[in-house]
């Protein structure tokens, strides 16, 4: 992992679930690795401030992962589980699917689609993992 439990609540994050808090970790380094072409984790092996930015990427994404699991979390307690949202799961990856029922009440808590932070793009940015080259053939 990119980070450990400990540097995501050193960062000032908070975590009352370390369980939760360890797989929002290891599937924000899956969106990290997938937005960096695999670079994200090389970088964050190595020492100095590229590294160090990996690891503030990381720790953003993995908050925006909790916020959204503990708002689905809120919204089922809410609803009482009767809601046309669908949670889908393949080992530490999960995403929603559908809307919330008309019968849900207030549909201003529905959790919308997880997008990328723009913190977590200027991070890998700074940290030198989204550069693409081409090459130019004369």
């Amino acid at each position: 992992m990119i980070i450990s439990v400990d540097e995501f609540k050193e960062m000032g994050f908070s975590s009352s679930d370390d369980a939760l808090t360890e797989s929002c970790i290891k599937r924000a380094e899956y969106v990290l690795n997938g937005l960096s072409g695999g670079r994200a984790v090389l970088v964050s092996k190595t020492k100095g401030a590229a590294a160090d930015y990996v690891k503030q990427a990381c720790a953003f994404q993995a908050n925006a992962l909790m916020r959204e699991e503990n708002a689905m979390k809120k919204q089922e307690n809410d609803t009482g589980g009767n809601s046309d949202i669908e949670r889908v799961s393949i080992g530490d990856f999960s995403y929603t699917l559908g809307s919330p029922s008309s019968n849900s009440g207030d549909s201003s808590e529905y959790v919308q689609p997880l997008d990328t932070n723009l913190t977590v793009i200027r991070l890998l940015r700074a940290a030198g993992c989204l550069y693409t080259g081409t090459e130019v053939v004369t």
